[in-house]
């Protein structure tokens, strides 16, 4: 059993709760890929056994998801669960139209602010440890894409979104965002996953529905790289030698059907073996 899952994360346990609840099931060894808080739902991708060591290929994936922030309320984290820093009552009219042409506003690439409260490491060490022992560090920032942003609806003080970004954005600093362009704070007070690259939420697994008949997705068919096949480089492939190739792509995921491995580019032609995934 080698493969790969998608998983309908629900409300209130974390990622390793579900991986956890599914080493249970199944007596094997899994990891997941791409986070989600606890208070997070929807799609959360699970390796199953020697799929585990493809995980951090599969990080690269854009994600689409469904948020909902709250207008009037800034917390510590960026998000309903945490500490209330500030309080505004004079919540600004929400109009649809002027709604959507702010949010027009944050599609494309920009430098996005990381929230104090995550999970970035910042010489070695995770920013929420620093927040945690009270240690004031420099603000760190990153670069994201946001692909496309549409309204929901707006109504009271809420708005709701579905944004398609790519892999490392922070939405909770985009909910935050959001309201400072309407002269406002806010923080998020609903995230849910709705896809992380080909896998979509209504193609997610319930918990419950997981099982030994599960039919699982091989690492070679998700691993967002361009591939190439050629049977008659299976040894090179799996005695993990340096391999000369004609392709304007740097990382490559090089398939001789049984043995299959990542691949840098080093110099010029040649590529060596970063990580053989069978």
């Amino acid at each position: 059993m080698n493969g790969v899952i998608a998983i309908n994360k629900r409300e209130n346990m974390t990622s390793f709760d579900v991986v956890r609840q599914i080493q249970r099931k199944l007596g094997v060894k899994a990891g997941h890929s791409g986070t989600l808080d606890p208070n997070a739902t929807g799609v959360l991708v699970v390796a199953i056994n020697r799929a585990t060591k493809a995980l951090r290929f599969l990080e690269i994936e854009d994600k689409v998801y469904t948020a909902t922030v709250k207008l009037g309320v800034k917390t510590d984290t960026g998000d309903i669960w945490g500490n209330e820093l500030e309080l505004h009552h004079n919540i600004p009219i929400l109009d649809y139209e002027q709604v959507s042409d702010v949010l027009k506003q944050f599609v494309g690439k920009q430098t996005q602010r990381v929230p104090m409260v995550s999970a970035k490491k910042v010489d070695g060490k995770k920013l929420y440890e620093y927040y945690r022992e009270n240690i004031e560090i420099k603000p760190r920032y990153t670069e994201i894409e946001i692909f496309k942003i549409e309204l929901n609806y707006c109504r009271g003080d809420e708005i709701n979104f579905t944004a398609h970004v790519s892999s490392g954005t922070y939405m909770r600093t985009i909910c935050e965002d959001i309201a400072v362009a309407l002269n406002t704070v806010g923080t998020m007070s609903t995230l849910n996953r709705d896809a992380v690259g080909s896998f979509t939420v209504k193609q997610a697994l319930e918990l419950d529905e997981v099982n030994e008949d599960i039919e699982l997705i091989s690492v070679k068919d998700i691993i967002p790289l361009p591939k190439i096949s050629d049977p008659t480089l299976e040894f090179k492939i799996k005695n993990g030698h340096r391999i000369s190739l004609d392709t304007k792509y740097d990382r490559i995921l090089l398939d001789s059907g049984e043995f299959f491995a990542v691949y840098d580019r080093e110099k010029e032609n040649t590529f060596k073996s970063v990580r053989g995934l069978w």
